[in-house]
């Protein structure tokens, strides 16, 4: 793969994780026990992400791409577990039916 083409995925995967972030909420109850587990996946998702944005403006769209990877394994596991809400967007987040 070659760097205009890395790039390009880089784009991609930031453009789709500034998506997911927009429709992503905490679904428990602030008085949970759970919400404090909520908001550290939430943070980490966002700290990957705030990486990611950095390594692409560094040009480095390898760790880019793999910060990315990591945020959006952040959230798709708190939509999985029921602790974060995707908004019921399936084509984003993975959902239990």
């Amino acid at each position: 793969m070659n760097t205009d083409e890395l790039r390009a995925k880089a784009e991609k995967y930031l453009k789709l994780e500034e998506e997911a972030l927009l429709k992503i909420s905490i679904a428990v109850p602030q008085d949970s026990a759970l919400y404090n587990i909520a908001e550290d996946y939430l943070g980490m998702a966002k700290d990957y992400y705030s990486d990611a944005k950095s390594f692409m403006g560094k040009n480095d769209y390898i760790n880019c791409i793999s910060a990315i990877n990591y945020s959006y394994g952040w959230l798709d596991a708190g939509v999985r577990l029921g602790i974060l809400s995707g908004s019921g967007d399936h084509r984003l987040f993975v959902h239990y039916r």
